[in-house]
């Protein structure tokens, strides 16, 4: 019954708020795909992790509102950026930079294509980048981060990102928030002392278990 619930409620907002949107993409970003082996990059992946969906938009403002960020000291990062549509969402509001990291060849082209269709009304960030890559392999942009997770992974790839953001977190002071959406490895930040649970209002918890698509939690990563 979890399951039909939460698509019942991804329904909703496709219906409420992301149709409207998606229907400026080139390429819209609500339809969900499995992408071909070859068309990745770093190591081969499961079926499952080649499959890509798309997480509702405001579930995503309301999790931002919920960390009490600024925004212009701030850079967006989203692991598994798919078609761009959680990173055109972050970049309505005033972000220093928006980056996408994606593996699949063909989700960055069709992500970068969004970008460039997208009403410049809309952006309050104007640097906005798709990077195509192993998320493994990426490492972090300087400064203050924002990182958002909807499921992209398999456990072991996780686990190399859990140590890239671990050198970030020690590289300089700043601040790593996390937000962690319907996640498969929540298990392996708590087993990480530089990841922390992060607490945030009440009013915002409930408005996301109430009206949100999945469970979030939030992290920050400190030096350990």
């Amino acid at each position: 019954m979890g399951y039909y619930w939460r698509q019942a409620r991804i329904l909703l907002h496709h219906a409420v708020y992301d149709r409207t949107r998606d229907a400026l993409e080139r390429w819209p970003s609500g339809r969900a795909r499995t992408v071909a082996a070859a068309d990745i990059v770093g190591a081969p992946a499961a079926l499952q992790d080649r499959r890509y969906e798309a997480f509702p938009r405001l579930p995503l403002l309301w999790a931002l509102d919920a960390l009490a960020i600024d925004p212009a000291e701030t850079t967006f990062v989203d692991y598994g950026a798919g078609r761009g549509r959680m990173l055109l969402a972050a970049a309505g509001r005033p972000f220093r930079r928006c980056v996408g990291v994606e593996f699949s060849a063909s989700l960055v082209a069709e992500a970068r294509d969004n970008i460039s269709a997208w009403p410049a009304e809309r952006l309050a960030c104007r640097d906005l980048s798709v990077v195509h890559a192993d998320a493994a392999d990426y490492v972090p942009p300087a400064g203050d981060l924002v990182l958002f997770f909807y499921n992209p992974f398999a456990r072991e790839v996780l686990d190399r990102v859990a140590d890239r953001l671990e050198e970030a977190a020690a590289a300089e002071p700043r601040n790593i928030r996390i937000v962690y959406v319907n996640p498969r490895g929540w298990a392996l930040f708590f087993g990480r002392p530089a990841f922390r649970r992060l607490a945030v209002p009440l009013a915002a918890r409930a408005k996301l278990a109430l009206l949100g698509a999945g469970p979030i939690a939030f992290f920050t990563v400190e030096p350990s």
